[in-house]
């Protein structure tokens, strides 16, 4: 069969053009591709505000735990609370806890770390998870803290945790306990 030579030149001018266009992609293959690639990358954002806000525990990616058992096996946590709520935040890796013993805790928590040492008056800011209590009572102050007298906590440290106070929160059964690996 003989093709006219029209159709020859253009069957020819087609496998030319895919052989070209498959070595050598066209501008808007090109463009397309790099479209694609650079929607893959991260956003650019302030990285002052987001190294400032990253230094808070309140910012940390996941919201209060309410599990007194999960604390127990990231810190020695024997304790019963009433409430309890905590973060854990890396790096560096760090525990932050607020909890409400019922009366007889308190008091037995209390003779054991006044064995240890007197305390030391601590002002602690009340974050937005707080227990409602305690933010309200930050707020009734006009001021975003409570006081209260600080411990060491030394007695719920376990591996890799080496440092923190636990700080009982003035006239409340409320502890705040913060602490941190080295």
């Amino acid at each position: 069969m003989v093709l006219p030579r029209a159709l020859h030149i253009a069957r020819f001018e087609s496998s030319l053009l895919r052989m070209l266009f498959l070595r050598f992609p066209s501008p808007a293959a090109l463009l397309l591709s790099a479209l694609i690639f650079s929607s893959c990358s991260a956003p650019a954002g302030n990285s002052s505000s987001a190294n400032a806000e990253g230094n808070r525990v309140a910012s940390v990616q996941t919201k209060a735990n309410d599990k007194a058992e999960e604390l127990g096996m990231l810190v020695n946590f024997t304790l019963e609370p009433e409430d309890i709520l905590w973060l854990q935040s890396e790096p560096p890796k760090r525990i932050f806890a607020v909890f409400r013993l019922d009366e007889e805790d308190t008091k037995k928590l209390m003779e054991q770390l006044s064995a240890k040492s007197q305390g030391t008056a601590k002002t602690v800011t009340v974050e937005d998870w707080f227990p409602a209590e305690l933010v309200a009572g930050g707020e009734t102050t006009g001021s975003p803290t409570v006081d209260g007298t600080a411990y060491p906590a030394d007695d719920f440290y376990q591996p890799p945790f080496s440092q923190g106070t636990i700080t009982r929160i003035s006239n409340t059964d409320f502890f705040v306990l913060e602490i941190s690996a080295v």
